[in-house]
This record gives structure tokens, sequence and C-alpha cells, in this order.
């Protein structure tokens, strides 16, 4: 059986549903299974074999901020986009994950809410 497990990632933080999912991919893949697993938004933090490993992270979680608070940033080019949205960004955002504030991410759940007419389009392509 094909398999795609989607897994949020939390950053630096040690995140109780990464473990869960990751134990979760590990077991799928020894009874034979065939399971890809994909990190979202930022990178998972795991004291253990990452399932994950050598997966792009999907729905990059700077991309997705800046999209969503930055016009400027939505129309931007693709090669702006993918500097800001390295590897290294994504490192540096990931070590900030834990000063998030709920009430500061409400736009954005409704715009992703809307899928391809919200303002992280983009980066579903």
């Amino acid at each position: 059986v094909n398999i795609l497990q989607i897994t949020p990632g939390a950053g630096k933080m040690f995140c109780g549903n990464c473990f869960r999912d990751n134990a979760l991919v590990a077991a799928l893949r020894r009874e034979g299974h065939d399971v890809l697993m994909v990190p979202l938004y930022l990178p998972l933090t795991l004291d253990e074999d990452d399932q994950s490993a050598g997966t792009p992270i999907f729905f990059n979680g700077v991309n997705v901020y800046l999209g969503q608070s930055s016009l400027f940033y939505r129309r931007a080019p693709g090669w702006i986009r993918r500097i800001v949205g390295s590897e290294r960004v994504l490192k540096w955002a990931a070590s900030r994950a834990g000063k998030t504030r709920a009430e500061d991410v409400g736009d954005l759940t409704i715009s992703m809410l809307h899928g391809e007419e919200g303002n992280q389009s983009r980066e579903l392509t």
C-alpha cells in the first residue's frame, strides 16, 4: 500500500504529533508499506531517526507567512521567494517557531482554507 503522511513541523520544539507520526511511519514501513512522510511548514525536531529525511518541506512556513502578511511578497518573482524560502531561512524561522501567537495567524488560517483562492496559492504549485 502507498501511503502519504503529512506532518506539521514544529521547528525547534519537540512535538508530540511529530513523534507519533514518525513512529507510525516507521512501523508501517516495517510492515512493508511504501510510506512517504512530508513535513508541513517547518522541519521536524526528533530524537530518533527522522522518517521524513530527504523530503522537502511542503508549504514552506516562511513563504506561507510572508505571502499572507505582504502584498509585495505575494507578487515577488520566484527567485526572491526561493532565496527567502531557502533552507537556511527556514531553519532560522524554525528556531523562532515557539514565539507564534494564535491571534497573529487567524487571517492566515482563513486564507489557507480558501485553498487556490487564498494568499498562499503559489505554494500549491
